[in-house]
């Protein structure tokens, strides 16, 4: 090894004893402090999110309530993981079969805006949502594996799956010129609004309360998802009843399952 490559492999071993100390010091008393999080620090948060954002997207309402939306779910997950990893150690009364369906959905979503949108942020956030669903998987199923519970996570994926599918490939959008992406993309909009119905069976049967980050989890979904609707709802109304119509993503006008029949093109 000559003496360049000497230095090189010093200097990379001062940065990261730099970095281990920088977690140390900083990072990891920061994701106990967000394991510990209330509702009153959550809601603190949520709102100078939304001050950032407005701030920056203020020209472009509609994004600027889909892009909330999308880092609201991904918080959402992130709460999850920290909940695990950090407080509770503990993967008990969650549901397996949930985080595997919203696996399924982000992977989806993160496949279209991949190649089919040239916006990265928005990729960049499905993307950590992607990730933090399957690391939550790969927690339930080796890692924490013996807290699962098994026997109340009882309702099959299959009953889901199914007819999710089934109504994709006859009720979907063009969105795309490519059929198949089109019905991925319905059947992902669609999974997703059923991909929590297991989780509230394991709260039915193993655990009747809820945990503070979990509920917090929930919050941050159903936050991420009546936004949506307020997307499709503003949307709906400059696009067809206000002459000229605001600039809208095609795919954008997906979002609100309970309104998907319409045949929208971008």
């Amino acid at each position: 090894m000559g003496s360049h490559d000497k230095d090189f492999v010093a200097r990379m071993r001062v940065i990261a004893q730099k970095v281990t100390l920088l977690w140390q010091e900083k990072g990891a008393p920061m994701m106990y402090r967000l394991s510990t999080m209330k509702q009153q620090s959550y809601g603190v948060l949520v709102g100078i999110t939304t001050l950032l954002l407005w701030y920056g997207f203020s020209h472009d309402f509609l994004y600027f309530i889909s892009l909330l939306a999308e880092i609201l779910r991904c918080f959402g997950f992130f709460l999850l993981v920290l909940r695990v990893v950090k407080k509770t150690h503990s993967v008990q009364g969650l549901s397996l079969k949930s985080q595997q369906l919203f696996c399924g959905v982000f992977a989806t979503r993160l496949m279209f805006k991949v190649f089919y949108e040239d916006d990265y942020l928005y990729a960049f956030v499905e993307l950590l949502a992607t990730c933090l669903s399957c690391y939550l998987v790969f927690l339930m199923r080796v890692q924490h594996r013996n807290s699962y519970q098994r026997d109340a996570d009882t309702m099959k994926e299959l009953y889901i799956i199914a007819p999710c599918l089934l109504v994709a490939l006859f009720l979907h959008p063009s969105v795309t010129k490519t059929w198949l992406m089109n019905v991925l993309w319905a059947f992902s909009t669609y999974l997703e609004c059923f991909a929590l119905l297991p989780q509230l069976f394991v709260f039915h049967s193993a655990s009747r309360t809820v945990d503070n980050m979990t509920s917090l989890w929930i919050v941050s979904l159903f936050l991420s998802r009546a936004l949506e609707c307020t997307f499709w709802i503003i949307a709906l109304f400059f696009r067809w009843a206000s002459p000229p119509p605001l600039r809208v993503r095609g795919d954008s006008l997906f979002l609100c399952p309970s309104l998907s029949l319409s045949p929208l093109k971008p």
